[in-house]
């Protein structure tokens, strides 16, 4: 999960391309746009949603499998699982989200 999680070719794709899709309303925040930050949220967490279960078909797995490797994550201290499990679970709430895609957009243009 974490490998496909922050791989190229597997849901890291997706965020690049939705930055690609959507570069115009991430230049700079703007709260004109708010209304369209948070059909973009409903959007890229719908595809999130998607690619998850898409993974996990791919993998024969279940959702319950997903909840014990996040389980197993949580208790095992690995600071990359850490990390993804925190960012799975960002990606489905609004604030957290928009200060995350404007951090990365930061990063990125450096």
């Amino acid at each position: 999960l974490k490998e496909w999680l922050l791989s190229e070719d597997g849901f890291l794709d997706t965020v690049n391309t939705f930055f690609v899709e959507n570069k115009a309303y991430f230049d700079i925040y703007q709260e004109e746009h708010a209304l369209h930050y948070t059909t973009l949220h409903k959007n890229f967490a719908n595809k999130f949603e998607s690619e998850i279960q898409g993974w996990l078909a791919d993998e024969g797995l279940q959702e319950a499998h997903l909840e014990a490797m996040l389980q197993l994550g949580r208790e095992c201290g690995d600071p990359e699982a850490e990390l993804v499990i925190d960012t799975m679970l960002q990606v489905m709430e609004y604030d957290r989200w928009i200060q995350n895609i404007f951090e990365i957009k930061r990063r990125v243009a450096e």
